[in-house]
């Protein structure tokens, strides 16, 4: 659940960005690319530790 709401909020951070005028070409890959990165990264913590205990 926590990692959905991170991912959400970013997602909603970079739309919020677009709505407000900006241009596509200035808001940033990562805002895009970063709510994937994180929750991949968070699944592999939480199968890392599954497997450990």
């Amino acid at each position: 659940m926590r990692t959905e709401l991170i991912c959400f909020s970013l997602l909603g951070i970079a739309a919020l960005l677009l709505d407000a005028g900006l241009a596509s070409q200035s808001l940033p890959l990562f805002w895009l690319v970063l709510p994937l990165g994180i929750k991949i990264s968070l699944d592999a913590m939480q199968k890392r530790a599954a497997k450990n205990s």
